[in-house]
Formats: structure tokens, sequence, C-alpha cells
């Protein structure tokens, strides 16, 4: 998570200090430009994660027990991705962190949030990746591939293996 934030904020800046000093600027006012737009990508990248986090928290107050609504108002087969009876066909669990593992947690590659204890998450058979429950089934609708390493999705597939977080069957 730190090296995918250095990386957005250190790139632009770089980039900026390089075409500056190719334009002659001399090296105390490119350190100076250099300065305040770090400060702002980082701050601003900061900002990003805490409006993921906070609506990732909303979605779960205003829905904890997971209900499938957001599945119920969608039509009956999508016109790219998997239907509802294979979206709905996947293994669904309640997300609990191993405290043995270290390091940190997983995040949701469709909403780019941190999947917390106790949140609803679905596990993709094929790869194991797990999203929260309600952004996999939005990708899938419109995908029949993983987002995050693109293997094909088959519901009627399900791994006996479980994945860096244990998981408890729910719902």
């Amino acid at each position: 998570m730190p090296l995918k934030l250095a990386l957005t904020v250190v790139a632009p800046a770089g980039m900026t200090c390089g075409i500056l000093k190719l334009a002659g600027v001399p090296w105390p006012i490119v350190i100076r430009i250099a300065g305040v737009l770090l400060a702002f990508l980082f701050i601003a990248a900061l900002c990003q994660r805490a409006q993921a986090r906070a609506r990732s928290q909303r979605q779960l107050l205003q829905d904890p027990e997971g209900d499938r609504s957001s599945m119920a108002a969608l039509p009956r087969e999508p016109a790219v991705g998997l239907g509802q009876a294979a979206i709905a066909g996947l293994p669904v669990y309640k997300y609990e962190k191993l405290s043995c593992g270290g390091g940190e947690g997983h995040e949701c590659a469709v909403c780019l949030a941190e999947v917390r204890p106790k949140e609803v998450v679905k596990q993709l058979p094929a790869c194991t990746h797990l999203f929260h429950d309600r952004c996999i089934d939005e990708w899938l609708w419109s995908h029949r591939t993983c987002p995050v390493c693109r293997s094909p999705v088959d519901a009627s597939t399900v791994p006996d293996v479980e994945v860096a977080a244990r998981a408890m069957q729910s719902v």
C-alpha cells in the first residue's frame, strides 16, 4: 500500500523536475516547486484512500447483512458478463484477518478499499482472489474474468483451499 502511494506521488514530481531543469530553471526553484507538488499529490492520494475507506464503511453501515438488492435490480442475463445464477453461485464468506500471517489485510481491487473483518466477501474459484460481495457482483455482471489476474471465472468449480484470510461460511 505505501509503495503504491509513493509511486502515485513520486512519478509526476520527478517528471516535472526533469522538464523544469531542461527548461533552464535553477535548482533551488525546481526543488521548491517539487516540494509543493509532492505535498499536494501526497495529500490528494491520502484523501482518495480516505474516501474509498469511507465509501466502504458507508456501504457496510447501510446494509450490514449483505442484502442482495443490488443483484435483484439487474436484468435476468447480462450482455457480456456472467449471469445472476453464476454470480450467486460463488462462495460467500465473512472476512476474518489471520493473526499469525502478519502484514496488511486484503484490498478489494474493484473499489480499492481495504477489506475489513466481518465484511461479506466473495472468493473467485480459479484464482482464489477476494473482493467485497457487491463490488465483484457488479464487476462480473459486465466481465467474465478476475479483475486482478484476468483468469476466467467459472462458478461451477469451487476450490477446497483457503487463501491468506481464514473464511467462515456465512449467508
